[in-house]
């Protein structure tokens, strides 16, 4: 599915804010850990990403913000786990593509599943920011 309503949006969104799979209390802050804040908030994370041959078999992340911030750093890391560096490469442009509402084909949406979501989030200027940490977060994990 790469449409939800909006009770569905709300559903997806709260589930992954109320209980995140990859959020800690607290992480081992090491050399390799992303550290992301927003501009113009306190969304704030700590990310740790473990990569065994070029593929992400763990991630982990300690971080405070809003619902729309907290989700989408869980269901991103759900939706890049077991995936190679290319493979991840492609699914966070194509999400960020899809948030800034540029378009985004068909197949490549499929491929978001979850992360439709936020597919309207630039309706709410403020929320793109929100949304967008996680992206920049990652891309800049892969490029360390």
């Amino acid at each position: 599915m790469t449409s939800f309503n909006n009770q569905e949006r709300q559903k997806i969104i709260m589930d992954a804010y109320v209980n995140p799979k990859y959020k800690k209390e607290s992480i081992e802050l090491t050399d390799s850990t992303i550290v992301e804040h927003s501009n113009v908030c306190v969304d704030d994370i700590k990310l740790n990403l473990f990569f065994d041959n070029d593929i992400l078999v763990n991630a982990e992340y300690q971080a405070m913000g809003c619902a729309i911030f907290l989700s989408s750093c869980d269901l991103m890391i759900a939706e890049i786990m077991n995936k190679s560096k290319l493979e991840i490469i492609k699914l966070i442009n194509n999400y960020f593509s899809l948030i800034n509402g540029e378009n985004v084909s068909q197949d490549d949406k499929e491929k978001l599943n979850l992360l439709n979501v936020f597919e309207n989030v630039k309706i709410h200027y403020n929320r793109l920011e929100c949304a967008s940490i996680i992206y920049r977060a990652i891309k800049r994990g892969l490029n360390e």
